[in-house]
């Protein structure tokens, strides 16, 4: 009697540790996620199948353009830049299919360089002026998602991000020697097109 006690303590100790290991099993995704249908980033989570951190470089976008209109930008050249680490959990709704939420701290940084011709009168001709502009915007977005498991490996998503940030702005124009400085800040917050995140990740 004492062996088929000891037995049984035995066997249901083992099912509850497998059951536990289950719950705490961690996994890994890494990812692609598309922002506002023109902006690409990559993405990588870790945790356990109900709980994971959440790593984002969102929002990486560039672009150079030289142009010979004369009055217009001559040259110019941009570079964007989002990151952002926060956690998100989830639970289970239907067959295949999760609901996540959670919250995200992010950074995003813009800059822009021109070289925009003006008219000078004195001069009677057109005159090459460099204008810099770098905009730093910290802040914080809500989750609200859901995954969809293709299969084992393969995990479709959308999630909306309502959001809250401040920008800090800062504004060059002329040369580094004689030129002239503008700042400006600006706080928003709300939900737009730009608050919907695709992705499409692989677990492993």
């Amino acid at each position: 009697m004492k062996k088929t006690i000891t037995l049984l303590i035995a066997l249901v100790i083992s099912t509850l540790a497998i059951g536990q290991e289950k719950e705490t099993e961690q996994i890994r995704e890494a990812g692609l996620t598309l922002r506002n249908l023109d902006n690409f980033g990559f993405s990588y989570k870790v945790g356990t199948k109900h709980s994971l951190w959440r790593f984002n470089a969102i929002s990486i976008s560039g672009n150079k353009e030289n142009k010979d209109f004369k009055g217009d930008d001559k040259d110019s050249n941009h570079f964007g830049l989002g990151l952002s680490i926060g956690k998100e959990s989830r639970k289970p709704i239907a067959k295949n299919l999760e609901y996540r939420f959670g919250f995200d701290f992010s950074f995003n940084y813009d800059h822009s360089k021109r070289t925009q011709q003006i008219y000078s009168d004195y001069n009677s001709s057109y005159l090459d002026t460099e204008v810099k502009t770098n905009y730093y915007t910290p802040g914080v977005n809500m989750i609200l998602g859901l995954n969809y498991i293709v299969n084992e490996h393969f995990v479709l998503g959308a999630e909306m991000m309502p959001f809250i940030n401040y920008t800090i702005g800062r504004t060059k124009t002329g040369e580094e020697d004689n030129n002239k400085t503008t700042e400006s800040t600006n706080f928003r917050y709300g939900f737009d097109s730009s608050s919907i995140l695709l992705s499409l990740t692989y677990r492993f």
